[in-house]
């Protein structure tokens, strides 16, 4: 029966999740990693949490012998999501289309296989980033003036209001975050809705909904085209 060893560790990281890595990911290999895989029985397994890359012992030697055919020095997979919000989530402007993920199978440095053999697996972390948004509370219904979106952590600051006429011929009052912030899974702020100011200001919702995924839009803000998150209150 054959034996593997472990050769390339990946693990991922996703700041969006509360649990640190993405729901949904898929590694897929390119072409060329794919057949070196199927003739060397090369393996992938894991979850989105951490891959690994596990080398049949038999076939060893001779994967060795090739390393000069090991695509960009190992395994590339084009990174795929299941999850319909994957792209409102992440920046994916920043990882370039498609998403490639190279898996060394040796360090640069490996001089001949005994040290392949006796080194530890190749270990790396892959980042992905978040999207970043400039949230968007738009007010329906009579809430009356001298409204106010707040932080009641003190540490971000809103615009507003302003009306907005919205497609359907509603108006909006409107309160934009001053500068982007993540999206996350459970975001940890707390914001507020306030009519007034000091001792004779009133509280009217004292956690106002927090940003979704499925509320990305685009949106000119201060003459720059920018991601928004479109957050709708009604009453």
């Amino acid at each position: 029966m054959d034996t593997y060893r472990i050769v390339s560790r990946l693990s991922v990281r996703h700041p969006y999740f509360e649990a640190g890595w993405p729901a949904g990911l898929q590694l897929r290999p390119e072409s060329d990693s794919a057949a070196l895989m199927t003739r060397f029985g090369l393996l992938l397994r894991g979850d989105a949490q951490r891959y690994v890359v596990l080398a049949s012992d038999a076939r060893r030697e001779a994967l060795w012998r090739e390393r000069t055919s090991w695509p960009e020095g190992g395994l590339v997979f084009t990174l795929a999501s299941s999850d319909p919000l994957w792209a409102y989530y992440t920046d994916v402007r920043a990882l370039g289309t498609p998403v490639r993920v190279v898996m060394p199978l040796a360090v640069p440095d490996c001089a001949n296989q005994d040290a392949w053999l006796q080194a530890a697996p190749v270990e790396q972390t892959l980042a992905l980033p978040v999207r970043q948004t400039i949230w968007k509370y738009l007010l329906l219904g009579a809430w009356g003036d001298e409204l106010a979106v707040v932080d009641a952590a003190d540490g971000v600051s809103f615009t507003g209001p302003e009306k907005e006429t919205l497609p359907n011929g509603d108006t909006a009052v409107v309160f934009r975050a001053c500068a982007p912030l993540a999206l996350a899974e459970r975001p940890g702020h707390r914001f507020q809705l306030r009519r007034g100011t000091g001792p004779a200001g009133r509280l009217l919702v004292p956690r106002l909904p927090l940003a979704a995924p499925a509320g990305l839009r685009r949106e000119v803000v201060d003459g720059v085209l920018r991601d928004v998150s479109e957050i709708f209150v009604n009453r």
